[in-house]
Protein backbone atom coordinates (compact mmCIF):
# COMPACT_ATOMS: atom_id res chain seq x y z
CA UNK A 1 0.00 0.00 0.00
CA UNK A 2 1.00 3.28 -0.64
CA UNK A 3 2.73 5.39 2.26
CA UNK A 4 -0.09 8.55 2.54
CA UNK A 5 1.86 12.21 2.65
CA UNK A 6 0.74 14.65 5.48
CA UNK A 7 1.73 17.89 5.63
CA UNK A 8 2.18 19.23 9.22
CA UNK A 9 1.58 23.27 9.05
CA UNK A 10 2.29 24.35 12.72
CA UNK A 11 4.56 26.86 14.15
CA UNK A 12 5.02 25.49 17.82
CA UNK A 13 8.19 23.42 16.88
CA UNK A 14 8.21 21.28 20.04
CA UNK A 15 4.10 20.52 18.64
CA UNK A 16 5.00 20.12 15.45
CA UNK A 17 7.88 17.40 15.65
CA UNK A 18 5.45 15.08 18.34
CA UNK A 19 2.43 15.19 16.13
CA UNK A 20 4.86 14.46 13.43
CA UNK A 21 6.17 11.29 15.55
CA UNK A 22 3.42 10.47 16.35
CA UNK A 23 2.32 10.17 13.11
CA UNK A 24 5.18 8.49 11.50
CA UNK A 25 4.64 5.85 13.97
CA UNK A 26 1.22 4.57 12.30
CA UNK A 27 3.46 4.60 9.11
CA UNK A 28 2.80 8.22 7.54
CA UNK A 29 5.29 10.02 5.76
CA UNK A 30 4.85 13.35 7.28
CA UNK A 31 6.38 17.03 5.84
CA UNK A 32 6.91 19.96 8.37
CA UNK A 33 5.96 23.47 7.85
CA UNK A 34 6.26 26.40 10.24
CA UNK A 35 4.62 29.05 8.19
CA UNK A 36 1.42 29.52 6.46
CA UNK A 37 3.29 30.53 3.79
CA UNK A 38 6.07 27.91 3.86
CA UNK A 39 3.04 25.39 3.66
CA UNK A 40 1.49 26.48 1.02
CA UNK A 41 4.80 26.60 -1.12
CA UNK A 42 5.40 22.53 0.32
CA UNK A 43 1.75 21.51 -0.57
CA UNK A 44 2.12 23.06 -4.10
CA UNK A 45 5.49 21.59 -4.84
CA UNK A 46 4.40 18.05 -3.16
CA UNK A 47 1.00 17.68 -2.86
CA UNK A 48 -0.30 15.72 0.59
CA UNK A 49 -2.54 13.68 1.04
CA UNK A 50 -3.56 15.32 4.37
CA UNK A 51 -2.80 18.71 5.66
CA UNK A 52 -2.79 19.05 9.57
CA UNK A 53 -3.28 22.73 9.88
CA UNK A 54 -2.89 25.49 12.94
CA UNK A 55 -5.13 28.36 13.53
CA UNK A 56 -2.77 30.43 14.83
CA UNK A 57 0.19 30.91 12.39
CA UNK A 58 2.98 33.65 12.64
CA UNK A 59 2.48 34.95 9.03
CA UNK A 60 -1.08 34.25 8.56
CA UNK A 61 -4.18 32.53 10.29
CA UNK A 62 -4.97 29.20 9.51
CA UNK A 63 -8.34 30.35 7.65
CA UNK A 64 -6.02 32.17 5.50
CA UNK A 65 -3.74 29.62 4.30
CA UNK A 66 -7.05 26.80 4.14
CA UNK A 67 -8.28 28.80 1.57
CA UNK A 68 -5.24 29.32 -0.49
CA UNK A 69 -5.17 25.30 -0.39
CA UNK A 70 -8.31 24.96 -1.57
CA UNK A 71 -7.85 27.58 -4.67
CA UNK A 72 -4.54 25.98 -5.50
CA UNK A 73 -5.85 22.78 -5.28
CA UNK A 74 -8.76 21.12 -7.77
CA UNK A 75 -8.29 17.85 -6.43
CA UNK A 76 -10.00 16.85 -2.83
CA UNK A 77 -7.57 17.55 -0.10
CA UNK A 78 -8.74 16.71 3.38
CA UNK A 79 -7.59 19.58 6.13
CA UNK A 80 -7.81 19.08 9.75
CA UNK A 81 -7.26 22.19 11.45
CA UNK A 82 -6.01 22.73 15.30
CA UNK A 83 -7.05 25.29 17.38
CA UNK A 84 -6.05 25.40 21.64
CA UNK A 85 -9.82 26.42 22.27
CA UNK A 86 -12.96 25.17 22.34
CA UNK A 87 -14.42 26.73 18.66
CA UNK A 88 -16.97 29.20 18.34
CA UNK A 89 -19.75 28.81 16.53
CA UNK A 90 -18.15 32.16 14.53
CA UNK A 91 -14.78 29.78 14.60
CA UNK A 92 -16.76 27.16 13.09
CA UNK A 93 -17.99 28.71 10.42
CA UNK A 94 -15.25 30.78 9.16
CA UNK A 95 -13.05 27.85 8.90
CA UNK A 96 -15.51 25.89 7.31
CA UNK A 97 -16.05 28.62 5.12
CA UNK A 98 -12.38 28.30 3.97
CA UNK A 99 -12.47 24.75 3.44
CA UNK A 100 -11.46 23.09 6.84
CA UNK A 101 -12.96 19.31 7.28
CA UNK A 102 -12.72 19.24 10.93
CA UNK A 103 -11.34 20.70 13.72
CA UNK A 104 -9.45 18.96 16.86
CA UNK A 105 -8.61 20.82 20.20
CA UNK A 106 -5.62 21.32 21.85
CA UNK A 107 -4.36 19.15 23.75
CA UNK A 108 -5.56 16.31 21.99
CA UNK A 109 -5.22 12.89 22.43
CA UNK A 110 -3.04 11.02 20.27
CA UNK A 111 -5.47 8.08 19.76
CA UNK A 112 -8.17 10.67 18.78
CA UNK A 113 -6.10 12.41 16.13
CA UNK A 114 -5.10 9.24 14.92
CA UNK A 115 -8.32 8.28 14.51
CA UNK A 116 -9.68 11.37 12.84
CA UNK A 117 -6.58 11.25 10.35
CA UNK A 118 -7.08 7.58 9.29
CA UNK A 119 -10.93 8.91 8.85
CA UNK A 120 -10.45 11.71 6.69
CA UNK A 121 -8.07 9.27 4.35
CA UNK A 122 -10.44 6.83 3.78
CA UNK A 123 -13.08 9.64 2.39
CA UNK A 124 -10.35 10.89 0.36
CA UNK A 125 -9.56 7.06 -0.88
CA UNK A 126 -13.40 7.18 -1.55
CA UNK A 127 -13.55 10.63 -3.70
CA UNK A 128 -10.47 9.19 -5.68
CA UNK A 129 -11.50 6.06 -6.27
CA UNK A 130 -14.91 7.71 -7.79
CA UNK A 131 -12.99 10.10 -9.85
CA UNK A 132 -11.15 7.45 -11.42
CA UNK A 133 -14.04 5.30 -12.11
CA UNK A 134 -16.69 7.16 -12.57
CA UNK A 135 -16.96 8.70 -16.00
CA UNK A 136 -20.74 9.68 -15.97
CA UNK A 137 -20.74 13.60 -15.45
CA UNK A 138 -24.05 13.52 -13.69
CA UNK A 139 -23.20 10.39 -11.68
CA UNK A 140 -19.58 11.37 -10.25
CA UNK A 141 -21.19 14.91 -9.54
CA UNK A 142 -23.93 12.93 -7.31
CA UNK A 143 -21.48 10.64 -5.75
CA UNK A 144 -19.15 13.46 -4.81
CA UNK A 145 -21.53 15.54 -3.38
CA UNK A 146 -23.01 12.70 -1.37
CA UNK A 147 -19.77 12.00 -0.11
CA UNK A 148 -18.71 15.51 0.58
CA UNK A 149 -21.81 16.50 2.34
CA UNK A 150 -22.02 13.47 4.87
CA UNK A 151 -20.37 12.74 7.65
CA UNK A 152 -18.87 9.41 7.02
CA UNK A 153 -19.45 7.39 10.23
CA UNK A 154 -23.03 8.22 11.14
CA UNK A 155 -24.87 9.08 7.29
CA UNK A 156 -25.95 12.16 8.76
CA UNK A 157 -24.66 15.57 7.47
CA UNK A 158 -21.17 16.75 8.15
CA UNK A 159 -20.59 20.56 9.29
CA UNK A 160 -20.14 21.91 5.72
CA UNK A 161 -23.82 21.13 4.84
CA UNK A 162 -25.31 22.55 8.49
CA UNK A 163 -23.34 25.84 7.44
CA UNK A 164 -24.82 25.92 4.32
CA UNK A 165 -28.26 24.64 5.38
CA UNK A 166 -27.91 27.19 8.38
CA UNK A 167 -28.13 30.24 6.28
CA UNK A 168 -30.48 29.32 3.22
CA UNK A 169 -33.08 28.40 6.05
CA UNK A 170 -32.40 30.87 8.64
CA UNK A 171 -32.71 33.51 5.89
CA UNK A 172 -35.95 31.58 4.18
CA UNK A 173 -37.31 32.26 7.63
CA UNK A 174 -36.35 35.82 7.85
CA UNK A 175 -37.53 36.79 4.81
CA UNK A 176 -41.54 35.39 4.77
CA UNK A 177 -41.64 35.69 8.89
CA UNK A 178 -41.71 31.88 9.92
CA UNK A 179 -40.47 29.88 12.76
CA UNK A 180 -37.20 28.02 12.80
CA UNK A 181 -36.21 25.57 15.46
CA UNK A 182 -32.47 24.57 16.41
CA UNK A 183 -32.08 21.26 18.46
CA UNK A 184 -28.07 20.90 19.99
CA UNK A 185 -27.96 17.62 21.15
CA UNK A 186 -25.48 15.47 22.92
CA UNK A 187 -24.67 12.02 23.89
CA UNK A 188 -24.32 11.98 27.75
CA UNK A 189 -21.23 10.27 29.05
CA UNK A 190 -19.84 9.43 25.84
CA UNK A 191 -16.65 9.34 27.20
CA UNK A 192 -17.26 6.30 29.17
CA UNK A 193 -18.24 4.04 26.74
CA UNK A 194 -15.32 4.40 24.46
CA UNK A 195 -12.49 4.20 27.75
CA UNK A 196 -15.19 1.46 29.07
CA UNK A 197 -15.89 -0.57 25.57
CA UNK A 198 -13.44 0.75 23.47
CA UNK A 199 -13.71 3.35 20.13
CA UNK A 200 -15.86 0.63 17.98
CA UNK A 201 -18.67 0.57 20.81
CA UNK A 202 -18.03 4.35 20.30
CA UNK A 203 -18.90 4.25 16.92
CA UNK A 204 -21.33 1.86 17.04
CA UNK A 205 -23.29 4.13 19.85
CA UNK A 206 -23.20 6.98 17.24
CA UNK A 207 -24.38 5.31 14.48
CA UNK A 208 -27.40 3.67 15.93
CA UNK A 209 -27.93 6.97 17.70
CA UNK A 210 -28.29 9.26 14.38
CA UNK A 211 -30.28 5.95 12.97
CA UNK A 212 -33.12 5.97 15.46
CA UNK A 213 -33.05 10.10 15.30
CA UNK A 214 -33.78 9.48 11.40
CA UNK A 215 -36.14 7.56 11.57
CA UNK A 216 -38.36 9.76 14.01
CA UNK A 217 -37.83 13.17 11.90
CA UNK A 218 -40.18 14.73 9.57
CA UNK A 219 -39.19 15.01 5.93
CA UNK A 220 -37.47 18.37 5.61
CA UNK A 221 -35.69 17.66 9.06
CA UNK A 222 -31.78 18.73 8.76
CA UNK A 223 -29.94 16.21 11.32
CA UNK A 224 -26.33 17.20 10.72
CA UNK A 225 -22.88 15.86 13.32
CA UNK A 226 -21.70 19.14 14.55
CA UNK A 227 -18.83 17.48 16.16
CA UNK A 228 -17.61 14.32 18.80
CA UNK A 229 -21.07 13.60 20.01
CA UNK A 230 -22.58 16.62 18.84
CA UNK A 231 -25.40 16.83 16.73
CA UNK A 232 -27.73 19.97 15.35
CA UNK A 233 -31.47 19.66 14.21
CA UNK A 234 -32.75 21.98 11.90
CA UNK A 235 -37.08 22.30 12.19
CA UNK A 236 -37.93 24.19 9.56
CA UNK A 237 -41.53 26.03 9.70
CA UNK A 238 -41.10 24.85 13.77
CA UNK A 239 -41.32 27.14 16.80
CA UNK A 240 -39.73 27.08 20.07
CA UNK A 241 -42.63 24.97 21.72
CA UNK A 242 -42.99 22.25 18.45
CA UNK A 243 -39.24 21.98 18.92
CA UNK A 244 -39.20 21.54 22.50
CA UNK A 245 -41.93 18.80 21.94
CA UNK A 246 -39.59 17.21 19.08
CA UNK A 247 -36.69 16.86 21.54
CA UNK A 248 -38.38 15.60 23.97
CA UNK A 249 -39.49 12.81 21.88
CA UNK A 250 -36.42 11.83 20.71
CA UNK A 251 -35.13 12.17 23.99
CA UNK A 252 -37.82 9.70 25.58
CA UNK A 253 -36.87 7.38 22.71
CA UNK A 254 -33.56 7.00 23.30
CA UNK A 255 -33.52 6.62 26.83
CA UNK A 256 -36.78 4.20 26.42
CA UNK A 257 -34.61 2.13 24.29
CA UNK A 258 -32.94 -1.21 25.03
CA UNK A 259 -29.45 -1.09 23.51
CA UNK A 260 -27.95 -3.99 22.49
CA UNK A 261 -24.30 -3.82 21.35
CA UNK A 262 -21.69 -6.37 20.99
CA UNK A 263 -20.87 -5.78 24.66
CA UNK A 264 -23.71 -6.04 26.17
CA UNK A 265 -26.86 -3.83 27.19
CA UNK A 266 -26.00 0.42 27.20
CA UNK A 267 -27.46 2.59 28.77
CA UNK A 268 -27.55 5.49 26.32
CA UNK A 269 -28.85 9.20 26.98
CA UNK A 270 -28.93 12.36 25.46
CA UNK A 271 -29.37 15.91 26.63
CA UNK A 272 -31.35 18.56 24.05
CA UNK A 273 -31.12 22.25 24.07
CA UNK A 274 -33.66 23.91 21.74
CA UNK A 275 -33.90 27.61 20.78
CA UNK A 276 -35.60 28.76 17.80
CA UNK A 277 -37.32 32.25 15.59
CA UNK A 278 -38.75 34.23 16.30
CA UNK A 279 -36.27 35.50 18.88
CA UNK A 280 -35.41 39.23 19.37
CA UNK A 281 -31.99 38.01 20.45
CA UNK A 282 -30.98 36.41 17.11
CA UNK A 283 -29.89 38.63 14.21
CA UNK A 284 -28.07 35.90 12.56
CA UNK A 285 -27.26 31.96 11.75
CA UNK A 286 -24.61 31.26 13.80
CA UNK A 287 -26.45 33.10 17.10
CA UNK A 288 -29.88 30.69 16.56
CA UNK A 289 -27.04 27.73 16.88
CA UNK A 290 -25.11 29.56 20.31
CA UNK A 291 -28.42 30.22 22.12
CA UNK A 292 -29.34 26.47 21.28
CA UNK A 293 -26.07 25.29 22.87
CA UNK A 294 -26.88 27.59 25.86
CA UNK A 295 -29.58 25.58 26.38
CA UNK A 296 -27.80 22.50 25.68
CA UNK A 297 -25.27 23.58 28.36
CA UNK A 298 -27.68 24.04 31.01
CA UNK A 299 -29.54 20.25 30.51
CA UNK A 300 -26.30 19.42 31.19
CA UNK A 301 -25.77 21.19 34.72
CA UNK A 302 -28.97 20.22 35.27
CA UNK A 303 -28.29 16.47 35.55
CA UNK A 304 -28.72 15.16 31.60
CA UNK A 305 -31.38 13.10 29.89
CA UNK A 306 -33.19 16.13 29.84
CA UNK A 307 -34.59 19.06 27.39
CA UNK A 308 -34.48 22.49 27.73
CA UNK A 309 -35.41 25.54 25.92
CA UNK A 310 -33.27 28.84 25.53
CA UNK A 311 -34.62 31.47 27.82
CA UNK A 312 -32.87 34.91 28.39
CA UNK A 313 -31.16 33.80 31.91
CA UNK A 314 -29.06 31.47 29.93
CA UNK A 315 -27.14 34.26 28.17
CA UNK A 316 -26.14 35.81 31.67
Amino acid sequence: MEQKHILVIEDSATQRKYTAHLLEEHGYRVSQAETGQQGIEMASQQPPDLVLLDVVLPDMDGFEVCSELRRSHPLYLPVLMFTERRTSVEDTVDGLSAGANDYLVKPFDPRELTARVAALLRVKEMIDDLLARLADEHHSYQALRRIALTDHLTGAYNRHYLAEALEREFSLAKRHHTPLACIFCDIDDFRQFNNRHGHATGDWVLKSVVQLMQDNLRQGDILARYGGEEFVILLPLTGLEEGGIMAERLRELIASTMWESAVGRLNITLSFGVAALPNDHVHSAERLVELADQALLRAKAEGKNCVRVWHKADSG
